[in-house]
């Protein structure tokens, strides 16, 4: 089969053609054409610690999904699909469900703004053979089901992509009105958390305590002179960032570097126990890139309601600059919310410790009482101990 780059048909063998049938008559209901769809390849099936995604086609489309996920769609057409014959098909994204089968709405439209466009996924679109006349599977890459023009989740165009649902239509080609064969629903999320705020970062052994806010303004009068304040329904929980990096072990397969965006950064330097110059505080830096997470990662994921977490894997006598970041359920990070000043790790003795290195051997939580032996001072204690007690009674009863 083959496919353009723009116009993405997928063309049929003759013999093929002539059994399939792809045009609906004008009064049919779109058939249901695309099935058992197939989501693989997301950056953030493959996130850290405790956290497990798994990814259908009613979950929405996150920034990071945009980064390598493939949606496999079966094409089938045995659905009652009627009208004339046709020997290719073309791939669309609309804003709504009838966008893509008016000249009107279509691209390219002569007059007023389109409203459906033709998906110019580079590489193009790949086939399998159909294992039978009516029937085959499409790839296609999510970022241009999200943006259909120019692939881009983060900053998809004017028309598209704003609206947090698309289209997926299969047409006939050449397009013409009223003979949208099949469209598919897709949602998606490009918009990332709010920071935390309010981040503190105190020392302890081999590890920094860090504790933040977390919460969204809210009101259900919008006259109203005071709101409430509530964590968003969609926040999934918060991860600790330290530079230096240390902490966990990466889970890029590798050593979990960055590249280019740490480098450069002086608070890379095991040496720069000032703790200035800090990647995560690099206007470049984006949580959501996943080798850089990977490397600067420090904690495993914490749930929506934390305000309180534990940077691990630390250095005692390194200063560190930490940084919170919140994730939703579309795996999409916010910015980085940096700790107020660096801190440094530092050996921390309690009292038991203490107690050990100056000759104890009780243990934490022991309580012993030994009767006092003959001769000892332990009995002469306890007859003064006995007398005062008496004497205390004595005058209480005058």
């Amino acid at each position: 089969m083959l496919c353009s780059a723009w116009m993405l048909r997928s063309s049929f063998s003759s013999s093929a053609a002539l059994a399939l049938a792809v045009v609906l008559a004008a009064s049919a209901a779109p058939a249901q054409v695309f099935t058992n769809v197939v989501r693989s390849g997301s950056p953030r099936t493959s996130d850290p610690g405790s956290v497990t995604t798994t990814l259908t086609p009613t979950s929405p489309i996150g920034l990071r999904d945009c980064a390598g996920e493939v949606w496999s769609f079966t094409v089938n057409f045995s659905a009652g699909v009627s009208g004339t014959l046709a020997s290719s098909l073309s791939y669309y994204i609309g804003i709504d469900a009838m966008s893509c089968a008016s000249s009107s709405t279509r691209y390219p439209v002569t007059t007023g703004t389109a409203q459906c466009w033709p998906i110019n996924q580079s590489p193009s679109l790949t086939f399998t053979n159909p294992t039978t006349p009516l029937s085959y599977t499409v790839r296609i890459e999510s970022r241009w089901l999200v943006d259909p023009v120019a692939g881009n989740c983060a900053a998809p165009g004017t028309t598209q992509g704003t609206s947090g649902t698309n289209y997926l239509a299969l047409l006939a080609f050449p397009p013409s009105d009223n003979n949208v064969i099949g469209t598919y629903t897709v949602t998606y999320d490009g918009t990332p958390p709010q920071a935390p705020a309010n981040v503190i970062a105190a020392p302890a052994e081999n590890s920094l305590v860090v504790t933040w806010n977390y919460a969204t303004s809210i009101s259900s009068d919008p006259d109203a002179a005071t709101t409430s304040s509530s964590v968003p329904s969609d926040l999934q929980g918060f991860w600790l960032l330290c530079d230096p990096p240390g902490g966990l072990a990466p889970t890029d397969g590798g050593t979990g570097d960055g590249g280019t965006v740490d480098a450069a950064a002086s608070g890379d330097d095991p040496t720069d126990t000032g703790c200035g110059a800090s990647a995560l505080a690099s206007a470049t830096f984006d949580p959501n890139d996943s080798a850089a997470f990977a490397r600067y990662r420090c904690s495993d994921l914490m749930g929506p309601t934390a305000t309180r977490g534990i940077a691990q894997g630390l250095t005692n006598g390194q200063s560190y600059q930490v940084a919170v970041v919140a994730q939703d359920l579309a795996g999409n990070r916010s910015t980085v919310a940096l700790a107020s000043r660096c801190v440094t790790p530092v050996p921390v003795t309690d009292f038991w410790e203490s107690y050990r290195a100056s000759g104890g051997v009780a243990t934490p939580g022991a309580c012993t009482v030994r009767r006092g032996r003959a001769g000892s001072g332990g009995g002469a204690a306890a007859v003064v101990l006995a007398a005062a007690a008496l004497w205390i009674r004595r005058r209480r009863s005058r």
